[in-house]
């Protein structure tokens, strides 16, 4: 595969790592993550909980004194509702208004969360991997328009939405990452999400209905690769080699034999993409992990029955936009 583009010249930045076990589920553990840290060392935690705009939009959630574990706690049951992936006007609203209170405080910590955050702020946007696919992704007008801190959350046929800008989102989600087993989480449900874009396809489909969804995908999993190379690039070689190694045990955790496409297509091919991944991946888990939109399309394109050519040129296309997009995210990180 093309190597990823020479990142343009970088601004100094401080990161912590935080060793952790790998005992997050490939979905994300929700109680689990409560390991990743410690209130001993509030860090970007303290400016976060001294902000007004948090105690707002976290409203009865919200608690005069409460650590950094607690605050993670709110966060999580303020944002995310009782049907994954649903959200009411206020709950979205709260997950807006959070990330762009984290994303300005980051200004102030060169880039570092707290590692308690990581993965309660993980589980939270890995429920609304539907807004965060077009706003890393392709991206449309509706959330270009409604990006900015004044707009609100909003309401339409196909449910409720949020939006921040696109920058935004991407450091936040980098910050994240810090954490391996936060990534696992966010690009588990990027891939569910994924999968759940090509099976809406139906067989027989053709021409650009047939040739978007694996395109979106691309672009946001490709951004999400920028994130995980930012990450290993601000390591020492030993931390980077440990951090590819966590994610890579996170996200295969829990592979099991794919049950069949008319089965289950979303399982057949969240599945099917694991064993590939577990196939390929030893000593070259990074480099594999680049190419799962391609992966994907070929198990798609595989139940779909579609003819040689077609599938080839779904490979062909999926590697380049994935590709871009990840040259486009890490000059946005830079």
């Amino acid at each position: 595969m093309a190597q990823t583009p020479s990142p343009n010249a970088r601004r100094p930045r401080l990161f912590v790592l935080t060793a952790v076990a790998t005992c997050v589920a490939a979905a994300g553990g929700i109680g689990a993550w409560l390991l990743l840290g410690t209130d001993d060392d509030p860090g970007s935690c303290e400016g976060l909980l001294q902000d007004e705009r948090v105690h707002e939009a976290l409203g009865d959630n919200y608690t005069a004194g409460m650590s950094c574990s607690e605050f993670g706690t709110a966060i999580r049951k303020a944002t995310v509702g009782s049907v994954p992936g649903q959200h009411s006007l206020r709950q979205a609203q709260t997950m807006k208004d959070i990330l762009i209170a984290v994303e300005d405080n980051l200004e102030s910590t060169e880039g570092r969360l707290d590692p308690i955050l990581s993965a309660p702020l993980a589980e939270s946007l890995a429920d609304y991997a539907a807004d965060t696919e077009v706003m890393l992704g392709i991206g449309n007008a509706d959330y270009f328009a409604n990006s900015s801190p004044s707009k609100p959350a909003w309401k339409d046929t196909e449910g409720v939405h949020m939006a921040v800008p696109r920058t935004s989102l991407l450091r936040t989600v980098r910050a994240v990452s810090q954490e391996p087993t936060a990534y696992v989480v966010l690009r588990m449900a990027a891939t569910r999400h994924a999968a759940e874009g090509l099976a809406a396809v139906e067989r027989g489909t053709t021409g650009a209905e047939l040739t978007a969804p694996p395109t979106r995908n691309a672009r946001t999993l490709g951004a999400l690769d920028a994130v995980s190379e930012d990450v290993r690039r601000d390591l020492s070689e030993g931390q980077a080699s440990r951090w590819e190694h966590d994610v890579f045990k996170g996200l295969t955790k829990k592979t099991s034999e794919p049950l069949s496409y008319a089965e289950d297509p979303v399982n057949h091919l969240v599945a099917s993409w694991q064993q590939a991944l577990l196939a390929d991946g030893a000593g070259k888990s990074s480099a594999t992990l680049e190419e799962q939109s391609a992966d994907m399309v070929d198990a798609w394109g595989k139940a779909l029955s579609l003819d040689s050519e077609v599938q080839n040129s779904l490979r062909k296309n999926s590697l380049d936009s994935s590709y871009h997009a990840r040259g486009d995210a890490l000059r946005d990180l830079d």
